[in-house]
């Protein structure tokens, strides 16, 4: 050994080395040796490449390795936790290592060699140092840019003051909660940034920490511009590295909702107070001896008692005239929870009560609570009554009522059910299926589906008219009006209705309509036939006018037959629409486009032509277009300027006027003869109703009658207006266009 050289021995002896310096390491660190000894650690790895590193001749290349080996054990020591004496410590038990073991096996010292070894063992030692500051400064740096990060991102206002007051530092949380940006806060202190009210309680609150040098725990309330706020803040004491309170720290949490919703649930805890104490209820309670320990409650006044009454008292004391009541409290305080219904000074009250069972079973106490049920006892009282009225009335009509059930298919009847239905004793239970096929087989479609298209759809109502069989064998007609019932959802739930026998009126109904033909067919013979002889006797007495060299008397006498058949015709034809209209045809309507203005103008000269002694007056006015039947308007318009000339003096005029409105077009006939009487207007437009007046030509008294109906076929109306002063106006106001009629260009028949 003594004549190799020291890269050579280090190789030998590298063993060797490195359990003399685990055991130095062991001796200097302690805990923290096991970290140490490794065989993956860096010192190792320099261990056993001391002899390669000696044999290298360029001494910056020699270093270079060193400190790279030097830089990764002192990043691994770093992340190992070891501090940087730790590893000076290493480095001293290394070289310590080394010469220990040569020294032991005899090695005569190389000092060319020895140099080298240290410069190695010192450069090495140089870099893990540098290395683990590096790597300290690195955390610190991440450190602090996380810790600031957090303080940042932190969901509350933080913020520290140095001894003065200034603002050493606040978070984002601080800058959204004041708007001021935090190069505008650090280095100025509350008075600086806020109103002298709100800078005193924070100031005061500084000053109080840092007197007592304790935290201190408050409630701010700070007005801010978007309303004021509670904020719960912790201060304490900020100390520097030797203890030295340097200033004061402080974190605050937004308690605005917190103390918002805190303030509502006493708010509701209150109310809900208030509303069980306004109930009408009784609330008490007794122990497990029965002496009462709550007595309150809103209904107390029904009893004419005030709250806490009774309380100390012994139940068995205050209910000793009540039997029921003791009865009750013995059975509850044996541990039995149930109801009863109570009547005290004149209410009703439904009592729950409920015993409370304490953890060896016994009775501990007894709590109640007594619903006043006066007014549903009342209420009960009504419905008894309705249900009583009710059977009377089914009792007294003529119908038979019904409610069914159409979920579970059940009806309930009415108990004049079996009489009108002609039913023998003994029918069983009559349900839908029983009802469905009593119906005629030729109906029984037609109402099932009617039945359920009206369920269906949403509507309320149900009418038909049907064929039943009655328990004697015979038909009924039956006229059904049935009532939907539907539950909160929308869904029908039950039916109830009035099933009535009209089998007799449908019958006097039958008889009055064949009656009402035979006269209609009667009336169309009789005026068919008179109306060819009366146009025999018109184109007659036309004709022998028109002949040349007739006296005037024989002139005069052909004018009053030729007058005399127009009145008749006219007589016939308003003796048909008189017909049409009371039998329900209805009078046959063709309405098309036209002016009512000039209608109107053609008619007044017919008129005129007519009765040329008289003076009529026409007056138009407006637009008068409009959707009518032509003929028949100039029917309306004949009729009431005859009539007008009839009732009036013959030295008087009559005006008749047209005036066009926005939707309408009224017609006004005027004249100055005497009022019509007040018994006769109400029955004015009635058949066969006229005035009878001196001078008045006579006739079937439908003129009126046919004015009336016509214009109601147009969807019009007509009135009358009659005084001494004013005279008699017939007024008729036109719909240009009426609902049921067609558009302007379509031309159909029209029935009222």
């Amino acid at each position: 050994m003594a004549t190799l050289t020291l890269p050579d021995a280090l190789e030998v002896l590298r063993e060797d080395i490195t359990r003399r310096w685990l055991a130095g390491v062991g001796a200097a660190l302690g805990a923290l040796a096991p970290l140490a000894s490794t065989e993956a650690g860096g010192l190792h790895t320099l261990v056993g490449r001391l002899g390669a590193l000696l044999r290298i001749h360029s001494t910056e290349e020699r270093l270079a390795e060193a400190r790279a080996l030097g830089r990764a054990h002192g990043r691994e020591r770093y992340l190992a936790g070891f501090g940087i004496s730790a590893l000076v410590v290493e480095y001293g038990a290394l070289q310590e290592a080394i010469l220990e073991s040569l020294e032991s096996v005899g090695w005569v010292p190389e000092l060319a060699g020895l140099r080298a070894l240290a410069q190695v063992l010192d450069a090495g030692l140089a870099e893990a140092v540098g290395q683990s500051s590096l790597e300290d400064e690195r955390t610190a740096r991440a450190t602090g840019a996380w810790l600031h990060q957090l303080l940042d991102h932190a969901p509350t206002v933080i913020y520290a003051k140095d001894m003065a007051g200034r603002y050493l530092y606040v978070n984002h949380g601080f800058e959204k909660t004041s708007g001021k940006l935090r190069r505008d806060v650090v280095g100025h202190t509350d008075f600086d940034l806020f109103s002298p009210e709100v800078a005193g309680t924070f100031s005061g609150s500084d000053r109080q920490v840092l007197d007592c040098g304790q935290q201190l725990t408050i409630d701010e309330y700070v007005p801010l511009p978007d309303g004021p706020r509670v904020f719960q803040t912790l201060k304490f004491p900020l100390p520097d590295a030797q203890g030295r309170v340097v200033g004061v720290c402080g974190f605050s949490t937004d308690f605005t909702e917190s103390k918002r919703l805190e303030r509502e649930r006493d708010e509701a805890r209150e109310h809900l107070r208030r509303i069980v104490t306004q109930l009408p209820v009784v609330l008490w309670a007794t122990d497990a001896q029965g002496i009462i320990t709550l007595f309150e409650g809103e209904r107390l006044s029904a009893l004419g008692l005030e709250r806490g009454a009774y309380v100390g008292r012994s139940a068995f004391d205050v209910y000793r005239d009540r039997p029921d009541l003791v009865a009750a409290t013995l059975r509850a305080q044996e541990g039995q929870s149930f109801t009863l219904e109570v009547e005290m000074a004149g209410s009703y009250f439904m009592t729950g009560i409920s015993p409370v069972i304490g953890p060896d079973g016994s009775v501990m106490s007894v709590a109640g609570v007594s619903l006043d049920i006066s007014e549903r006892r009342r209420a009960e009282e009504v419905l008894r009554q309705s249900e009583l009225r009710y059977r009377l009335a089914t009792l007294a009509t003529s119908d038979v009522i019904y409610d069914w059930d159409l979920d579970a298919g059940t009806i309930e009847w009415s108990e004049l059910a079996a009489v009108q239905f002609r039913l023998p004793p003994g029918v069983p239970r009559r349900d839908i299926e029983w009802w469905t096929e009593h119906i005629h087989p030729e109906d029984r479609e037609r109402i099932a589906q009617d039945m359920r298209t009206v369920i269906d759809q949403g509507a309320s109502h149900w009418t038909d008219e049907y064929r039943f069989l009655r328990g004697d064998g015979t038909w009924a007609v039956i006229s059904d009006r049935g009532q939907v019932i539907r539950n909160a959802e929308g869904h029908a739930v039950r039916m109830v209705g009035a099933m009535q026998d009209i089998t007799e009126r449908r019958a006097t109904e039958l008889e009055a309509k064949r009656r009402a033909e035979f006269e209609q067919l009667l009336i169309g013979i009789v005026s068919h036939d008179l109306r060819n002889p009366l146009s025999a006797i018109s184109m007659s007495a036309t004709a022998m006018l028109r002949r040349e060299g007739l006296d005037e008397r024989l002139r005069k006498g052909l004018g009053r037959i030729l007058s005399s058949a127009e009145r008749a015709t006219r007589m016939l034809r308003d003796l048909l629409d008189f017909t049409q209209a009371r039998l329900g045809g209805g009078i046959p309507m063709e309405p098309r486009w036209l002016d009512l203005h000039e209608l109107t103008r053609q008619v007044v000269e017919e008129v005129r032509l007519a009765r040329p002694e008289r003076r009529l007056e026409l007056e138009c006015r407006g637009d008068g277009h409009g959707l009518w039947d032509a003929d028949r308007l100039a029917q309306v318009i004949t009729n009431l300027v005859n009539n007008a000339l009839s009732y009036s003096p013959e030295h008087c005029p009559v005006r008749i006027r047209t005036q066009g409105l926005r939707d309408d077009v009224l017609l006004t006939v005027h004249n100055s003869g005497g009022p019509i009487a007040p018994e006769l207007r109400t029955c004015l437009f009635e058949p066969m109703k006229r005035p009878e007046r001196k001078g008045a030509r006579g006739g079937l008294g439908l003129g009126l009658f046919i004015v009336k109906h016509i214009v109601d076929a147009h969807g019009g109306v007509v009135r009358v207006h009659s005084t001494e002063q004013e005279g008699t106006t017939f007024q008729a106001r036109l719909p240009r266009q009426p609902a049921q009629l067609a558009r302007p260009g379509v031309e159909r028949s029209v029935t009222p």
